[in-house]
């Protein structure tokens, strides 16, 4: 029989038995326990505390390679300032408003609170 044979009242009977079978298969669907589910979530745990180690490594390597640089910042800038002190006129280079600015920036301590400051905020984070 073909659609064009059949009864509208046969057509309907159709249509709901169709709806009725999709929305059992629903229920089955959102009743079924997510066993792949259940599976990936220790893997994902895995993941996801390994991007965090491999983040803290990543982020405890940036902390020291800025710290090492401004260290010896200050450093060379120290240096510089008591080589200008100590070495003879010939061996100079900078004017004496070059080494007030030095001097200022080295001894304000404006430079080791900065430095202190942000040592101890990202140091802070790590806890």
């Amino acid at each position: 029989m073909t659609d064009k044979g059949k009864s509208s009242k046969q057509h309907y009977e159709e249509v709901i038995s169709q709806s009725n079978d999709n929305k059992k298969a629903a229920f089955r669907w959102l009743m079924s326990k997510p066993r792949k589910e259940d599976k990936n979530w220790l893997s994902l745990d895995e993941i996801r505390e390994n991007n965090d180690k491999r983040w803290l490594k990543t982020y405890g390597c940036m902390l020291v390679i800025i710290t090492v640089v401004f260290t010896f910042l200050f450093l060379a800038a120290l240096f510089v300032w008591s080589w200008h002190y100590i070495a003879p006129k010939s061996l100079t280079w900078l004017c004496p408003s070059q080494l007030s600015k030095i001097q200022s920036v080295l001894f304000s301590g404006g430079m080791g609170a900065i430095i202190s400051g942000i040592i101890r905020e990202q140091l802070g984070k790590t806890k």
